[in-house]
């Protein structure tokens, strides 16, 4: 039947989505994009109310990026005196260490059902096992492209205690796509392939699941609709919209049946505890500048309004060398950072990544600059200022330096002495508001 209302609201495109508790459900890998402790909640009531579903998650959290969630799938008859389902799931998801900034994701989940067949006619039980990966490749301009693959019921059985017969139950590849277009509409595609040689699929081991989705007033309002095809019924559309704060979101969808089998609603809601950050931009650092100097090189960034980092980290290396090593040991607590001791001539890379609870989580796109001293042209100018600066003849020097700056504008030396001069403190290129 499918779990969580966003997902559902997508005819459960969600695979390369992933990104909330009922991950353990399509894509266990997801679990690591959900940063802190959630819970989960549904109630579903399909086919005009002959069937009923509940369905409880709860995320959370571990030291070293280990994300674990427990969750339990209700589904009870209306129509079958006695006769319900249950499904019980842990799951366990990390990024795979080897692939830097947790592009790739991995993630696992177990289960175990119990079903009682009704009227009489017994238990069934089983379990299975599912493994989902989930590769996140983001671009420019909030874009961001997203695959997911899941082979679910590995090994997974049914027992039918009335009789004793076990049944195999056929695994299933997932394959999906996730394209977000700006960071508020999204689009999706699943297509499930069921393993199996059965002639009751009658060649139609894969189907399709595909969705659409727009937030509207800042992420808040949210609209979506999918389409889902079957086995032997024509395909179905899915509506849904969710209303979300900082903490919590509400959620329905719903789907229109054929060849009168009525309609199915679902109702849900999700609370994020701790949720401090959670509405707000990512705290993605973006360069605003960056000088060179004498075996120098500076840089200033920002992150986005309304985000916040606990620190910044600097990554670099030079065409020389073979991996990125930090510029700096220690977390940086402000949005600047001068880098001594660079070989004038060399080309360096630079990232900046901020840090979130500890963690590394967001990086800038990677700069590349080449440091050297001031240009040849300029150097007579600023020359000239610093002789007036230690003179304390300031008018002249801030003109030499104002010269020397229309020669060479990227040049951190002699932006520092401007600094200098402009300041009441003389206290260098850092202004007092950077400083608080």
């Amino acid at each position: 039947m499918g779990v969580g209302v966003r997902a559902m609201g997508l005819s459960g495109a969600f695979t390369a989505i992933a990104d909330d508790p009922s991950a353990g459900y399509w894509n266990p890998a997801g679990l690591v994009q959900v940063e802190q402790p959630e819970i989960m909640g549904m109630f579903g009531s399909y086919f005009n109310d002959k069937d009923r579903n509940l369905y409880l998650a709860f995320h959370y959290p571990l030291e070293n990026d280990i994300h674990l969630a427990l969750s339990t799938n209700n589904l009870f008859y209306t129509d079958i005196p006695g006769g319900d389902e249950n499904q019980f799931s842990g799951s366990v998801a990390i990024p795979v260490e080897f692939v830097k900034e947790k592009k790739l994701l991995l993630g696992v989940s177990f289960t175990y059902f119990l079903a009682d067949l009704g009227n009489g006619n017994g238990l069934a039980q089983g379990r299975g096992v599912d493994l989902g990966l989930l590769f996140r490749n983001p671009f420019k301009d909030d874009t961001e492209i997203r695959a997911g693959l899941v082979l679910s019921n590995i090994s997974s059985t049914a027992r039918f205690d009335n009789t004793g017969v076990e049944q195999n139950i056929p695994p299933i590849l997932t394959a999906g796509l996730a394209y977000w277009l700006d960071k508020y509409t999204l689009v999706c595609a699943d297509a499930p392939w069921t393993l199996s040689d059965d002639p009751i699929l009658s060649n139609e081991n894969i189907r399709v699941r595909a969705g659409l989705e727009h937030w509207f007033f800042d992420g808040r309002f949210g609209l979506r609709a999918g389409f889902i095809s079957f086995l032997t019924l024509p395909g179905d559309f899915s509506i849904g919209a969710s209303y979300k704060t900082t903490d919590w979101s509400i959620d329905y969808a719903f789907m229109n049946h054929s060849d009168r089998l009525g309609n199915s609603h679902r109702l849900g809601a999700t609370y994020t505890f701790n949720a401090t950050g959670r509405g707000r931009p990512e705290p993605k650092p973006f360069m605003v500048q960056s000088l060179v100097g004498d075996e120098k090189i500076y840089l200033k960034w920002e992150i986005p309004e309304g985000s916040q980092a606990d620190g910044y980290l600097i990554y670099l290396k030079s065409d020389e060398d073979k991996d990125f090593r930090r510029g700096k040991q220690e977390p940086l607590l402000t949005k600047y950072c001068l880098l001594r001791g660079a070989k004038n001539g060399v080309r360096y890379h630079l990232i900046v990544r901020s840090l979130v609870n500890g963690q590394e989580k967001y990086s800038c796109n990677e700069w590349v600059t080449t440091p050297r001293p001031v240009s040849e042209d300029a150097k007579k100018y600023y020359d000239q200022g610093v002789s007036f600066y230690n003179e304390q003849k300031f008018s002249a020097s801030l003109y030499s330096a104002r010269k020397a700056e229309e020669l060479d504008p990227n040049n951190y030396d002699i932006k520092n002495l401007i600094r200098k001069l402009e300041t009441t403190h003389h206290e260098g290129l850092v202004s007092e508001e950077d400083k608080k």
